[in-house]
């Protein structure tokens, strides 16, 4: 099932389902409906949530690589 995956995709990389919201535009309870298989998204949803999170997971790469630079310790993340 697609939403499965989206959510192991999600969670294996640390990216809360908020955040994938607020950037792909569909709702919490939407997305955790998605995710749980109560409901078959859209082809439009699904490109937009795996849009979102791929730009988060970029995003999320990006801020590590920053941190390290500068010395942060990953746990201030």
């Amino acid at each position: 099932m697609i939403g499965s995956e989206l959510r192991q995709r999600r969670q294996a990389v640390g990216i809360p389902g908020h955040l994938v919201c607020a950037k792909a535009c569909v709702g919490r309870s939407r997305l955790s409906d998605i995710e749980r298989g109560y409901v078959q998204p859209s082809a439009e949803e699904v490109e937009r949530i795996c849009r979102a999170l791929e730009q988060l997971i970029s995003a999320k790469r990006i801020l590590a690589a920053t941190a390290n630079d500068v010395g942060w310790p990953p746990e201030a993340l």
